[in-house]
């Protein structure tokens, strides 16, 4: 697969995406910060709303949400140059968009697809539990049929964008002890009776997760994803597009960024950038920067034309969550002891961006199903290898 070059033709493209970025980029309360992060003002969510809105009328629309053939280079300009930005281009979770493409009846694609693309619509993904993360089959909140609708009662965590979600994606078990094939998933609405959301708060001082309770809330059967115990194969379908989105872009190069530190990092000897060890790192992390960047044009264009593999996702999730974690530690390192200031002390480097992706780095090994987890269906679905034994 050949990673797609930028002719000169779609120069102009580029040229009206960064020119109508300049004329409505929102300004917000707050500084975006890499990773799924989260406002804590309302004020700063309809802000957004009304960017993804605008972004929506122009025609930037992700090739998620889409209903029409996307050009795979202009997909690629414009995820570069939204993210450049550092400010949010689609809200909440849109895991939801693949799963009701192909699993979704006309009525559920007529009516959430466009709120998607819009804005209008913010969904939360309802998948992990307490005792139940990369592995799904263990997973306990309960869906009861009683008439017209299921009865749904339990708890989910690390539900990104819960606090601020209309919709939430859930998965629920309709058939107690039965794996994979008890599961189903649903459409809930985020204000039902009985659903109770707390935003946790984290180490990086923010926001971006919840636990979500529900209690005997009521969904209506018309929410139902697909067929009862088909959620297996539905969330399946739109996870393996969640992990390939996993890091996909930056707003800036970060092996630049690291290089430019430590040419100001001083240290007993002289500057960072002039230490062996150091340049050796850097180097090595400037190859697997490289690299995550092509797997990710890789993974993107096999997807926009339908050519998906079922490793490709896992491998660039796993490339690029530990390529970050490196090169964030490497960015604590290269301060010596200034990389032990907080974020928000007027004496740390660089806003405390080191420090704070050091903090949230570890959150990507985990986003999206663990890299372990990520490495045995790599080795046994993709590559056909043994099972790992189990105890």
């Amino acid at each position: 697969m050949r990673v797609p070059e930028i002719p000169e033709s779609y120069q102009g493209y580029r040229s009206r995406l960064q020119a109508f970025i300049a004329a409505n980029l929102p300004e917000l309360s707050f500084k975006p910060k890499v990773g799924l992060r989260v406002p804590d003002e309302p004020e700063d969510v309809v802000k957004l709303r009304a960017w993804v809105r605008a972004l929506h009328e122009a025609g930037y629309v992700p090739a998620r949400y889409s209903e029409s053939e996307i050009d795979e280079i202009e997909e690629k300009i414009r995820v570069e140059e939204l993210t450049k930005t550092g400010v949010p281009h689609a809200l909440g979770n849109g895991l939801v968009a693949g799963a009701l493409k192909h699993f979704g009846t006309e009525a559920q694609k007529a009516k959430y697809l466009t709120g998607l693309a819009t804005g209008e619509h913010i969904w939360t993904q309802l998948f992990s539990e307490p005792d139940a993360g990369s592995d799904l089959t263990s997973l306990q909140a309960r869906a009861e049929r009683d008439g017209d609708f299921f009865v749904v009662t339990g708890q989910k965590v690390w539900s990104t964008w819960a606090q601020f979600s209309d919709y939430g994606y859930l998965l629920a078990r309709t058939e107690p002890g039965t794996g994979r094939q008890g599961i189903s998933a649903f459409i809930l609405d985020m204000n039902s009776p009985g659903v109770t959301t707390r935003p946790l708060r984290e180490i990086t001082g923010t926001t971006d997760f919840n636990e979500v309770f529900m209690d005997a809330v009521r969904i209506p059967v018309e929410n139902l994803i697909g067929e009862v115990g088909q959620g297996w194969a539905v969330a399946t379908a739109s996870l393996s597009e969640e992990r390939g989105q996993v890091g996909q872009s930056e707003a800036s190069d970060p092996v630049v960024d690291l290089m430019r530190l430590a040419q100001r990092s001083l240290r007993p000897g002289g500057r960072a950038s002039a230490d062996a060890g150091i340049r050796q790192k850097m180097g090595a992390l400037a190859a697997r920067s490289r690299i995550h960047r092509y797997l990710s044009y890789r993974t993107q264009t096999k997807a926009l034309q339908g050519q998906s593999e079922l490793t490709d996702a896992p491998l660039t999730k796993i490339w690029f969550s530990e390529t970050n974690l490196d090169l964030c530690e490497l960015g604590m390192e290269i301060q010596g002891a200034a990389g032990g200031l907080a974020e928000g002390d007027s004496r740390v480097v660089d806003e405390g961006r080191w420090q704070d992706g050091f903090l949230y780095a570890r959150a990507w090994t985990i986003a999206g199903g663990s890299n372990e987890i990520m490495r045995n269906m790599i080795a046994e679905r993709g590559l056909g290898l043994p099972r790992e034994p189990r105890g």
